[in-house]
């Protein structure tokens, strides 16, 4: 009963941090998006963002998102990317 009362004290230590936080806006043409709100990020969403498609879909936006899903969009054509792991980097 003790080890396990540790372990959850080690638990509620170990998550007490903070969500990341990103900036947050959307935009219909190619030229980056302007911050509009901060939006606290999710369990799952681990990164920042900030992408231009270019082409035929002329969207911007910064957000929270997943790492892997926002390195994907640097190797995507037509797509600018930056992602990064820390409080309003993007």
């Amino acid at each position: 009963m003790r080890t396990a009362a540790c372990a959850m004290v080690l638990l509620c230590i170990l998550f007490q941090g903070e969500a990341l936080k990103c900036n947050f806006c959307f935009s219909s043409s190619s030229d980056l998006c302007v911050p509009t709100s901060v939006q606290t990020c999710s369990l799952t969403q681990n990164a920042c963002g900030a992408v231009i498609l270019q082409g035929p879909f002329n969207r911007s936006f910064r957000q929270c998102m997943n790492m892997a899903v926002c390195q994907g969009f640097i190797t995507t054509p037509g797509a600018l990317a930056s992602c990064c792991s820390t409080d309003l980097c993007n």
